[in-house]
């Protein structure tokens, strides 16, 4: 339980983080920009290449602090320490 909690908070960490890049991209650029998950990956070095209009690739046009971040608080919801 203590290690699902933990991987949870690093979920939501993670999360911001990818927001902050966002942030500061949009300061770079002068316009909102929000990274995708393709684009995160390409930037770590990792290309998938998915079929158009399957599952693959919608999940590669989310954004990648909603794909990290959501199951981070959905998991950090459900798993609080009760008293």
């Amino acid at each position: 339980m203590a290690v699902l909690r933990i991987i949870s908070w690093v979920l939501v960490a993670l999360a911001l983080m990818v927001l902050g890049y966002d942030g500061i991209s949009t300061l770079k650029s002068g316009i909102p920009a929000i990274s995708t998950t393709a684009e995160i990956l390409g930037i770590m070095g990792l290309e998938l290449n998915v079929p158009e209009g399957g599952i693959g690739k919608l999940v590669l046009d989310l954004p990648m602090s909603v794909l990290l971040g959501l199951p981070g608080v959905i998991l950090t919801l459900v798993l609080r320490p009760i008293d």
